[in-house]
Order: C-alpha cells, then sequence, then structure tokens
C-alpha cells in the first residue's frame, strides 16, 4: 500500500478528558505518530487556549477535538517550513464544514473561526509535536467547537451552533467530531501536495492557500495587534507573509509607509474593509 493510501486512523472518543491535545500527545508518544489521529470529547475539564488560557465549557456544550497532522506528498511528509501553515488550513475547513451546516462564518488571524456578527464558534491551537520516528515534526492541531450553551454562553463575545440552526439541527459530538477530522486531514493533504518540492514557505498568493485567503475576514481590515512582549501594532491587513504570517501596513509620521510581517499576537478588527490583500 502506498504511504499516501493508508487508513485514516480512527478518532478516539473519550467521555470526559482533561485536555484532548495532552491526550492526544500522550497517546503518540506511546502509540506512534500517524498523521490524522485524533481525540476528542464533549467534556473538556482543563483545555487551554492562545497564550495558556484556560477554556472551559459545561459538559455537552462544546466539542474539544485534536488533530496530529504531518501530511505527505508521494512519500515525503510536508517541509517543516509549511507546518505554520496548517492552523490556518485547518480554521479555514472547520469555517467552511460550519457554512455546509447553515452557520455563516469566516476566519479571523490567526486561527478564530467566527460567526457573522463577529461572535467566536470556534477557536483553534497549534502544538508543534516532535517524534523519533525519523520523519520529522508534525502538528497538533486543537479545535474546540462551540455546540449547545443554552443560551448561557460563556462570554459575550461567543456564540454556538444551536444559536444559528436551532438546537434540533446541532450535529451528535462524535459525528461532527469524526466530519471536522476527516475534512482537515483531506484539507492538509491537499495543502501538501500543492506545495510538494517547495522547501521554502510560501505565502498568501500560491494557490494551495486559496482557501484560506478566501475565508480570511481580516484581510483588508484595519486592525489591532498585540504582540508577544507587550507591543502594539495598528494598520491595515493587507497579506499573507511566509508561513502565514499578518502584513500589517501602517502609516509613518512622515506620510509614508512600512510594512510589518506579525507571526504572533491577538489581533482585533477596528473597522470595515480598506483594502483586500491575498
Amino acid at each position: 500500500m502506498h504511504p499516501d493510501d493508508a487508513p485514516t486512523p480512527d478518532l478516539t472518543w473519550l467521555d470526559s478528558a482533561g485536555s484532548t491535545q495532552d491526550e492526544l500527545l500522550a497517546r503518540l508518544d506511546r502509540e506512534g505518530h500517524r498523521h490524522g489521529a485524533a481525540v476528542a470529547t464533549a467534556d473538556q475539564r482543563a483545555g487551554r487556549g492562545r497564550h495558556s488560557r484556560v477554556w472551559s465549557a459545561a459538559p455537552g456544550a462544546a466539542l474539544a477535538l485534536s488533530v496530529y497532522l504531518r501530511p505527505e506528498s508521494g512519500g515525503v511528509p510536508v517541509s517543516p517550513a509549511h507546518l505554520s501553515w496548517l492552523s490556518l488550513v485547518a480554521s479555514a475547513t472547520v469555517a467552511e464544514r460550519l457554512a455546509a451546516r447553515g452557520v455563516p462564518t469566516h476566519v479571523k488571524w490567526p486561527n478564530d473561526v467566527l460567526a457573522t456578527d463577529g461572535r467566536k464558534l470556534c477557536g483553534v491551537l497549534a502544538t508543534v509535536a516532535l517524534s523519533s520516528d525519523g520523519k520529522g515534526p508534525g502538528v497538533v492541531v486543537g479545535m474546540g467547537v462551540n455546540l449547545d450553551h443554552r443560551g448561557a454562553a460563556p462570554v459575550d463575545t461567543a456564540t454556538d451552533l444551536a444559536e444559528w440552526i436551532g438546537a434540533d439541527a446541532v450535529p451528535a459530538p462524535r459525528d461532527l467530531a469524526v466530519e471536522l477530522r476527516d475534512a482537515v486531514v483531506a484539507a492538509v493533504d491537499r495543502f501538501a501536495a500543492g506545495v510538494a518540492g517547495q522547501a521554502a514557505a510560501v505565502d498568501g498568493r500560491h494557490p494551495a492557500v486559496a482557501a484560506v485567503a478566501d475565508r480570511l475576514s481580516t484581510l483588508g481590515r484595519a486592525v489591532r495587534a498585540e504582540l508577544p512582549g507587550g507591543g502594539v501594532l495598528e494598520g491595515t491587513a493587507v497579506g499573507l507573509g511566509p508561513g502565514g504570517t499578518l502584513r500589517v501596513k501602517r502609516v509613518t509620521p512622515d506620510r509614508g509607509t512600512i510594512e510589518t510581517e506579525v507571526s504572533a499576537g491577538d489581533v482585533a478588527h477596528l473597522r470595515g474593509d480598506v483594502h483586500r490583500g491575498a
């Protein structure tokens, strides 16, 4: 059997978990680093968001899903230079699948899936996972999808599927976990095929990431980026740089312009569209 034709590993469903990312990382160490291996639960009690923020929800209110991604093309693992794209590809894929269920969605850089009113439906967090099998690193992508908080979302900036499509139409958590895992694995496999043979990181103009640019509402907007270390940057998001960095253009005091690539940070949309980039 060709490596690209290997069956996708089964998804492990847990009645409850502290963190699906921690559970998956432990399983990878025990059982090997197989592309597509996943752990999910509807009762995650010690989840983490960006900057180690605690993420939790009442049992059954949200789906927590973690997937190990190390795509190959022709039996060759994707170059480590492309790994930073995987969380963006995953976010765009989740947004597409939720939209197919009737929830209008878009992605805010770097990886929040939002409803059209700007409230958060799903957060995505990526962690590099090293292995000892000689095939290079992969990425564990963790996703938290708000299902039905029964009118009591934990914060005003959050929403859930039930609010948009009705509680009766919300899929069973385990079924949604399988759907999203399979869709994300297929999407990153297509991405790997699109960048095969390219060692250097690609930017947002590359055809392999067209789906990301199409879903990313941050492009063309005035933004405020709170950077690691406490710095703040305001400007217009004009495109995606190598590896999925956010290119922000700002006006200097002498009325010139300077462009900065943001690789990490919290980004807020300040106003409507100003310029549409890629």
